[in-house]
C-alpha cells in the first residue's frame, strides 16, 4: 500500500461534487463493488423473504396494491443498509490506495469483524430487534403496534444515528479500533466515533439531509425506470385501466413485488455506501488533515526502508 499514491485524489469535496465523484468510482469499480454488494445483499434479501415476503399479495389479490408489504420491506431495507455496504467499505478502503484485494481476502476481513458490526449496527441501530419482531408478526391480522409504531420508531431511531454517527462501518473495517479496552488510552470504537462526529454533528447532519433528498429522489427516479422498461419491452404494467369500474387497477406479479422492487430499492443503498464512503474521506480531509498525515506517514515509511 502506498500512502502518497491513490486512485481519488485526496483533497476536500462538498456533498455535490462527491456525488457526482461516486457516480465515477461507480463506473471505475462497478464489478468488484457489485460482487461485494451482493455478498451481504443476497444473504438479507433471503432474511426479507423469509421475513415479510408472505405479506405480498397473491395473484387472487388483484386489488390489493400490497400497501402492508411495500412498507414493511422498505423499512427493513432501510434498516438493513449499514450493513450491505460492510463489504464495499471493505473492498474501496484499500481500493483507494492501489491495492488488489481478492473478493475471498475482502469477505474474510469483513467477517472477522463481524461480531462488532452486528453490536453496532445490528443490535445497536434496531435490525436484530426488527428481525426479532418480525418472527413475532402474525401471518392473517396485521399487527399495528409491531409493524406500525415499533418500525417507524425502530425508523426514527436508526435515522437519528446514522444522522450523528455515520461512518461506524469506516471505523471498525478500516481504522479498526477494539470495541473496549481497559486502557483508558486505547482508542476504542465509542471514543473514535465521539472524537470524528462529535464536533462536527451539525455538518455531518446537514450532509445527511442532502444525501438523503438525493436518495428520495434516486429511489423514485430508479423505480419509474423500471416500471417504464418492463411495460414498454413487456407490456406488462403495475396498473391497468378496468372497464368494469372505469378506474386503474393494480396488476402486481411475484416477480415486481418481490425482485423488481427491492432491487431498485438496493441499488440506491449501494449508491449512497459509496457516497458516505467518500464522505467520510472528506471528513477526515476537511478537519484531521488526512492528506497531510498520509504524506508524512508514507514519508516515513520510505526513510524506514532506506535506513535497513
Amino acid at each position: 500500500m502506498q500512502l502518497d499514491r491513490t486512485r481519488i485524489a485526496i483533497r476536500e469535496r462538498g456533498l455535490l461534487e462527491t456525488i457526482d465523484l461516486s457516480l465515477h468510482v461507480i463506473r471505475l469499480f462497478a464489478g468488484p463493488l457489485i460482487a461485494c454488494a451482493l455478498l451481504a445483499i443476497l444473504p438479507l434479501a433471503l432474511i426479507n423473504y423469509a421475513l415479510v415476503g408472505w405479506m405480498a399479495p397473491t395473484g387472487e389479490e388483484v386489488d390489493d396494491i400490497g400497501f402492508r408489504y411495500l412498507w414493511n420491506m422498505t423499512v427493513l431495507i432501510f434498516l438493513e443498509a449499514p450493513l450491505a455496504s460492510a463489504f464495499i467499505v471493505g473492498y474501496l478502503g484499500p481500493a483507494v490506495f492501489l491495492e488488489e484485494r481478492s473478493l475471498r481476502q475482502i469477505a474474510g476481513d469483513v467477517l472477522g469483524h463481524a461480531f462488532p458490526l452486528l453490536l453496532c449496527q445490528g443490535l445497536l441501530r434496531g435490525v436484530l430487534i426488527a428481525w426479532l419482531l418480525y418472527l413475532l408478526t402474525d401471518r392473517e391480522i396485521a399487527n399495528g403496534w409491531i409493524e406500525g409504531f415499533a418500525m417507524f420508531a425502530l425508523a426514527a431511531w436508526s435515522t437519528a444515528a446514522r444522522a450523528f454517527r455515520p461512518y461506524i462501518n469506516e471505523i471498525i473495517l478500516l481504522e479498526r479500533n477494539p470495541l473496549w479496552s481497559r486502557q483508558k488510552t486505547t482508542i476504542t470504537v465509542g471514543r473514535r466515533s465521539a472524537h470524528l462526529h462529535g464536533p462536527y454533528s451539525g455538518d455531518l447532519f446537514i450532509r445527511w439531509c442532502g444525501a438523503a433528498g438525493v436518495g428520495l429522489l434516486l429511489t423514485g427516479l430508479v423505480i419509474y425506470t423500471a416500471v417504464m422498461a418492463q411495460g414498454v419491452l413487456t407490456s406488462d404494467w403495475p396498473f391497468h385501466y378496468s372497464l368494469d369500474d372505469s378506474a386503474f387497477a393494480p396488476n402486481l406479479d411475484w416477480f415486481k413485488l418481490q425482485f423488481v422492487y427491492p432491487t431498485c430499492l438496493w441499488l440506491v443503498v449501494v449508491f449512497l455506501a459509496v457516497v458516505r464512503f467518500l464522505s467520510y474521506l472528506d471528513l477526515r480531509i476537511r478537519h484531521e488533515g488526512w492528506e497531510v498525515e498520509l504524506l508524512m506517514r508514507a514519508e516515513a515509511l520510505r526513510l524506514g526502508m532506506q535506513i535497513e
